[in-house]
């Protein structure tokens, strides 16, 4: 039988000195100097950096700090990982070596776990800055229109003929799915419609978006108002022959399917959350159509109709939302991007 030795009676040799030293100054940038007391004591230099930080931090973005912050970490792990292969090289004891193995297997964890979180920082800006674009397009795009509606008594009697043209048009066709009830019990919102949705010069023009729409649109009926501004984008004017569609909707997209189809199954120039913002924008100013769609066309029961603003706010913020992927063939498939 082995017989259990006193560890008192043991006497280790004294460790060797590797000669491969880290070189802690590489794993910040605060000063370390020769004698190793900032090594000892790095609680120092550690609160003299945090102090410093507090001034500097203050009104910073935190979304940068942390992204420089994670590549600095990528810059120390991979120097550690170099010091990490030079000891391997060295002569160490098997025990070392499998140490070292192991550590350099988790540097290398700890520098992918660094980059995934630079890759989804990076995604968050992308996102918020095409979503602040959005916003500033959107309300340029209101003070250009009424601007447009302020100069449109002054052009006389004939441009309030060529209003009545699509006006008269538009109300045909809801008049054969209402039975003719919006023109016996609407006659003001009648007159409003016609002259919000044609601008002053009787031509509609594409990129045009608010100010055009029927102030109506929040009313329960089968038709809204909405002109693509994707299809006068400079990413579909420059994507080539193969873009779809395969020239700028001349027409006004009226009907919620049509709106779904147009922006869920073309414009595959454009990202699925761009395509997604845009049939967000539309449906949020046809808010009305779009609770006729769901509740008569699609005969959802809606206990709910906050859940038309969630559906709405989804799509703004670049989704698409589930609920709406079983309610129409276009979402069901999308994204369809080249």
């Amino acid at each position: 039988m082995l017989r259990r030795h006193d560890q008192s009676s043991i006497i280790l040799p004294e460790p060797s000195r590797s000669a491969v030293l880290p070189d802690l100054s590489r794993l910040a940038d605060f000063p370390i100097n020769g004698s190793g007391s900032h090594v000892t004591h790095g609680h120092t230099a550690l609160d003299t950096l945090a102090e410093e930080s507090t001034l500097t931090y203050e009104n910073s973005d935190i979304q940068e700090i942390t992204r420089r912050q994670l590549r600095e970490d990528i810059m120390a792990y991979r120097y550690d990982l170099d010091l990490c292969r030079s000891l391997i090289a060295t002569d160490v004891t098997p025990q070392e070596a499998r140490n070292l193995q192991l550590r350099t297997l988790d540097i290398g964890h700890q520098i992918r776990s660094a980059q995934h979180r630079i890759e989804l920082i990076e995604a968050q800006q992308r996102r918020s800055h095409m979503s602040t674009l959005y916003r500033n397009g959107t309300n340029s795009t209101h003070r250009a229109s009424d601007g447009r509606t302020g100069e449109s008594p002054s052009n006389g009697p004939s441009s309030n003929k060529r209003q009545r043209l699509p006006t008269k048009r538009s109300h045909s066709a809801e008049d054969t799915e209402n039975g003719r009830e919006p023109l016996a019990q609407l006659p003001v919102a009648m007159d409003t419609k016609r002259e919000s949705l044609t601008p002053a010069n009787g031509v509609h023009t594409h990129g045009s978006t608010t100010a055009e729409v029927s102030p109506g649109s929040n009313a329960v009926q089968r038709l809204g108002f909405w002109k693509c501004r994707l299809c006068v984008a400079s990413k579909y004017l420059n994507a080539g022959p193969s873009r779809v569609p395969s020239e700028p909707s001349k027409w006004p997209l009226k009907d919620v399917s049509k709106m779904l189809n147009h922006f869920l199954d073309l414009h595959t120039e454009h990202t699925p959350a761009e395509r997604c913002h845009e049939l967000g924008a539309a449906l949020a100013l046809n808010r009305g159509p779009f609770e006729y769609w769901l509740t008569q066309t699609r005969k959802q029961d809606l206990e709910d109709l906050s859940v038309i603003d969630g559906y709405i706010n989804t799509l703004q913020g670049g989704s698409l939302p589930e609920g709406l992927r079983r309610l129409n063939r276009a979402a069901g498939l999308f994204p369809n991007s080249m």
